[in-house]
């Protein structure tokens, strides 16, 4: 009798378990407690280096001048593609990422953003050499370069555009990791586009090592309205507790 009323209560206990998780997964994944996506303040440091570095008090883009900033720069991906590829001088563009004109800047680093996914990806051009032969003639311009990508990021979020500029970020410019960081965390959370916030959950809680923006931007995304999001993050919320109880994989 013993043994059967321990064979119960084990059953119960895994009934309970087991009860509570589907209601964990009806939480999280359902999107009973899903949030809507609303743009708010970046982090300062964007805006703190553009006065910095070209003595402009504010370089926030005002409502009323939201265009298509991040949608209309055909001929700026076509100076990018010939400065990689072709191996042309990056003078021009290097001068476009450093105008004090924030919408020349932003314009080049939306279109830095699409040319270098798309190169990523072509087996055909060669893009390994060539980026390593682009960042040694750039050598200098990196820091420019990045805050340029981080306004364009945050005026894509503006102008509710889909934008590619993440994984430049998160691939490319390792030089000021930490801000990178911040901002993919910021991107995770108040970016209208659904691309920009797995991809930034991605790399933050994966590839970040920033243990608090991790931890926040999984919580977080556990409420994002997208279910595709949601099933991300409890995908890496599964994987860190994995990692917890047996350790990195070699």
């Amino acid at each position: 009798m013993h043994f059967k009323f321990n064979i119960k209560k084990t059953c119960t206990a895994v009934g309970v378990v087991f009860t509570l998780a589907c209601l964990y997964l009806l939480y999280a994944v359902g999107g009973l407690a899903s949030n809507d996506v609303t743009y708010a303040a970046p982090p300062a440091f964007v805006d703190e280096y553009t006065s910095n570095r070209y003595g402009i008090a504010r370089s926030g883009t005002d409502d009323d001048a939201i265009g298509n900033l991040t949608k209309d720069y055909f001929n700026d991906a076509a100076l990018v593609r010939n400065t990689i590829v072709n191996g042309e001088s990056p003078d021009e563009l290097i001068r476009r990422f450093t105008s004090s004109d924030k919408a020349t800047r932003v314009k080049i680093a939306a279109a830095f953003g699409e040319v270098n996914i798309k190169l990523s990806h072509d087996k055909n051009s060669n893009f390994d050499q060539r980026r390593d032969e682009f960042w040694e003639k750039a050598k200098g311009h990196e820091a420019d370069m990045q805050n340029a990508l981080f306004e364009a990021l945050i005026v894509s979020a503006q102008e509710k555009t889909r934008t590619y500029i993440p994984y430049t970020l998160a691939w490319w410019m390792q030089e000021d990791k930490e801000k990178a960081v911040d901002i993919l965390a910021w991107a995770s959370q108040h970016h209208n586009d659904t691309w920009v916030r797995r991809f930034s959950v991605y790399y933050v809680a994966q590839f970040g090592e920033n243990e608090q923006h991790a931890s926040n931007v999984i919580a977080q995304s556990t409420h994002d309205p997208v279910f595709r999001i949601r099933a991300h993050a409890l995908s890496q919320r599964y994987r860190r507790f994995k990692e917890t109880i047996f350790g990195t994989a070699e």
